[in-house]
């Protein structure tokens, strides 16, 4: 029997097809690692980080598309782009952060400016790594504009105090003081402290050059029209005021414990006479008042009573400071000699005149008050005023008759009762002082006061017709002297009396004082013309 060998072969599928997916993701391992090398060459040539996410991105579109798609490939080119994506960033801020540190440092943009760019940085970074570097950058900026500020305000010192004029001053003691507020917001003591100190050394020279350039302005004010002892006082007074009462102060080599101090202890040197700023309080006050009343007394014939109650007024309102307690001994000497010698003028007056007219009552009254009203004692006028009521009595009674005679007789005796008079205003109402002043102690006068004639029968002697008058103007003054007439304002008050434009001297000479006396003017120049 013939035997048939038949060859028998036989397929295991399943391992040829796991042979076949082996075969065909070796073959995708190597073009991935072909496209991998490949992304990593153009990173080396300096592919920057939006090419390497769109690079990344197509791979991944294509990765999604094959028909042997792998997981595991694909999870990897997300996190590249995810990763790409993040250092693209960083190397966005970075970049910027390098532009702006070398626009700061060629000084194109200073240290704010810089600071403000990092900040902005900040916006939209949800990344936590990053924001945490941009945060440090920042904190590192912050604390360079700080010392790039402080470098700026300590030059701005130094500036201010060289330069030494209060608007400098004043500058940079404001800039201080908000550096400081902000110190103390952020509660840095040490700052403060620091700030405090330097703030006191710029007020302190700041209150020494407020009254160097007061005492010099002052010094030009009473040089081009006069300042006068009382003014003075005010302008010392109105300094104390203004003045800082807590910053130590240096003026010339004596250190003052604040500007306030300065002040003060100038107002006791000037009252005290020992001012070498503002000189001598109360001899200046004794020759202002001197000259007032000499320069008013001296236009009129007669010493009006206002001149007397202008000199009384600045006596009483320098005694109604409190500053001027401790001096009034010497306050009382100055008055009592100025107001005795314009009194004792007035006096003597009033004495003549009463005796002349025999009007003695009247003249003994008037002495009193004087006596009263300028605390004067005029005991020695009022006892030789009744002398002379004594020794005239009897002519007296035969020019006037008995009964006119004895209305005019002293019916007064001394002491002097108290009589209310009217007193002096005074324009501001007086701070009273601490202590009740003491009495002024007025030495009686000691001249000797000579008998005066009476002259009750003299008759006015009229005054010549003048010559005729070419004159055609307005003036009263002038017409008078193209007559030659004396022209003086005495001349035309007797002048005035005798036309009966007036009833007394008197009238037109207190008109005249005030220049209400254009219409008796007037009047007095036709009432001479009528007779040319």
């Amino acid at each position: 029997m013939a035997k048939e060998l038949t060859t028998k072969f036989s397929v295991d599928l399943s391992g040829v097809v796991e042979n076949s997916i082996i075969a065909v993701r070796n073959i995708r391992k190597n073009e991935q690692a072909r496209k991998e090398a490949e992304f990593q060459r153009a990173i080396a040539n300096g592919l920057s980080y939006e090419a390497q996410i769109s690079m990344r991105e197509a791979q991944l579109e294509e990765e999604k598309k094959s028909s042997l798609f792998d997981a595991d490939y694909s999870g990897t080119l997300e996190k590249s782009i995810t990763d790409t994506k993040k250092l693209n960033r960083f190397n966005k801020y970075r970049t910027r952060y390098a532009e702006s540190l070398g626009e700061l440092s060629s000084g194109k943009i200073n240290e704010e400016q810089y600071l403000s760019v990092l900040k902005t940085q900040l916006n939209g970074i949800d990344d936590p790594e990053l924001r945490l570097e941009i945060q440090g950058d920042i904190a590192t900026a912050e604390t360079k504009v700080k010392t790039y500020k402080d470098t700026i305000l300590s030059n701005q010192v130094k500036k201010a105090k060289y330069d030494g004029t209060k608007n400098a001053l004043a500058e940079v003691i404001s800039k201080i003081n908000t550096a400081r507020a902000q110190a103390l917001i952020s509660d840095n003591q040490d700052e403060v402290i620091a700030y405090d100190e330097t703030l006191s050394a710029l007020n302190s020279q700041l209150s020494s050059t407020r009254i160097q350039d007061s005492i010099t302005d002052f010094h030009v004010k009473s040089s081009t029209r006069g300042v006068n002892p009382v003014e003075k006082l005010n302008y010392i007074n109105s300094e104390i005021q203004k003045s800082d009462p807590n910053t130590a102060i240096k003026i010339g080599d004596r250190t003052y414990a604040s500007a306030q101090q300065f002040w003060s202890l100038e107002r006791d040197n000037f009252l005290a006479g020992s001012s070498q700023i503002f000189g001598k309080f109360f001899d200046e006050l004794s020759a202002n008042v001197k000259n007032s009343i000499n320069e008013e007394g001296s236009k009129f014939l007669k010493m009006p009573q206002f001149v007397l109650d202008n000199a009384l007024t600045v006596f009483n309102e320098v005694r109604s400071r409190p500053e001027a307690v401790p001096f009034l001994d010497k306050l009382n000497s100055v008055q009592s000699s100025i107001m005795s010698e314009a009194v004792d003028k007035v006096a003597r007056q009033i004495y003549e005149v009463g005796s002349q007219q025999f009007d003695f009552e009247n003249a003994d009254i008037q002495l009193q008050n004087f006596s009263t009203r300028y605390g004067v004692n005029v005991d020695t006028y009022r006892t030789a005023l009744r002398n002379q009521n004594v020794a005239f009595a009897k002519e007296s009674a035969e020019l006037l008759g008995k009964e006119e005679a004895e209305k005019r007789t002293i019916t007064t005796d001394l002491p002097i009762p108290k009589i209310d008079l009217e007193k002096p205003v005074v324009l501001e109402t007086p701070v009273k002082p601490t202590e009740t002043p003491t009495p002024i102690p007025t030495p009686i006068p000691t001249t000797v006061i000579p008998p005066v004639k009476p002259k009750i029968s003299e008759t006015i002697v009229s005054t010549p017709p003048a010559s005729k008058s070419a004159y055609t103007g307005s003036s009263i003054v002038d017409y008078l002297k193209s007559v030659g007439q004396d022209s003086s304002v005495v001349s035309r008050a007797k002048i005035a009396v005798e036309k009966g434009v007036v009833k007394s001297e008197d009238e037109y000479l207190k008109a005249a004082q005030t220049n209400e006396n254009a219409t008796m003017n007037t009047k007095l120049l036709e009432s001479l013309r009528k007779e040319q």
